[in-house]
């Protein structure tokens, strides 16, 4: 089969031996997969990941020991446990300290033909939700992690720093849930593919505080503006990575006592069902697709400051 891999200094469109699923897991015929920032990061030197990139994704069920699965339409929850440490025996198998994830660590990722995953990580996909749909589940179910962190009181007011595909996504998951957002980026009319048209939007950080403040620019800058308007005794939610060491005063985390959330993966059930449901369309934040065997050129547009999520298409 054919693979994007990264080796830690080129990224090449391999063949490579078809994956063979352990026991446990299923082997999934990729259809359609989503370039994501922390993909990008990764060629950047974010995380010292080498193998095929790659986690959000849809895919068919090839191979499995239920065979009540097989050609079943599925996403995957991109972490792997192993449901033995302490933080798995907590409930916190997101947090295991033997974790892997599809392309980012210690695991092969969607950019290829195949992939295996365990098959306690599955959820169907229903099929009133497209493939162009459901490549999004991994994304949304990061944006509505945040709703399953933080108690937001009700009535509370919501900035959202950052206007690229996971702001966009985080600001239409809150938006759906009924809170009032206030959007800072660049791009207004990004709001306008998503639905958006009652959305405050604000092109400079606002002189007003927030009590609740979601950062996702992915910049220090972003971060800095983040915490400027997080009002005291508000809370600030990082959903950014970053490819270096973030420099920061700490003092008005201190002095504001400001609660400071980091926010990674969310819950895949919930994403799907919200697409399923009609409540949120994230297809809007598609730029461009292209098939695998061109993944070099998708990568390359991808890299281009100010491009929306860019498909992969499997053969």
């Amino acid at each position: 089969m054919q693979a994007l891999q990264w080796d830690g200094k080129e990224l090449q469109l391999n063949t490579v031996p078809v994956p063979v699923p352990d026991s446990g897991e299923v082997l999934v015929r990729l259809t359609k997969a989503g370039i994501c920032n922390t993909d990008l990061e990764i060629l950047r030197g974010y995380y010292p990941f080498q193998g095929t990139l790659g986690h959000e994704f849809v895919g068919v069920v090839e191979q499995a020991e239920d065979d009540t699965l097989v050609g079943k339409r599925i996403v995957s929850d991109i972490n792997s446990s192993c449901h033995q440490c302490a933080m798995c025996d907590a409930g916190n198998p997101h947090h295991c300290i033997n974790r892997t994830a599809l392309g980012i660590k210690g695991s092969d990722g969607a950019f290829a033909e195949f992939l295996t995953t365990p098959s306690a990580n599955l959820v169907m996909v229903p099929d009133t939700v497209s493939d162009d749909m459901a490549v999004f589940a991994e994304p949304l179910a990061a944006a509505l992690e945040i709703q399953e962190q933080v108690n937001f009181p009700a009535g509370v007011k919501i900035a959202v720093v950052g206007d690229g595909k996971l702001g966009l996504l985080i600001t239409l998951s809150l938006i759906q849930a009924g809170y009032d957002v206030t959007l800072v980026g660049h791009h207004p009319e990004r709001t306008e593919r998503l639905g958006m048209t009652t959305l405050k939007f604000c092109s400079t950080a606002p002189e007003r505080k927030f009590p609740v403040v979601i950062e996702a620019t992915g910049s220090s800058s972003g971060f800095t503006d983040a915490l400027n308007i997080t009002s005291p005794l508000g809370t600030l939610v990082l959903k950014s990575t970053y490819e270096a060491p973030l420099n920061f005063n700490p003092a008005p985390l201190v002095v504001n006592e400001i609660t400071l959330v980091g926010s990674r993966c969310g819950p895949m059930d919930k994403a799907v069902a919200r697409m399923a449901s009609g409540a949120i369309d994230p297809t809007g934040l598609i730029e461009a697709t292209y098939p695998l065997e061109k993944s070099l050129s998708a990568v390359e547009q991808a890299n281009v400051k100010g491009t929306l999520k860019i498909l992969l298409t499997m053969p």
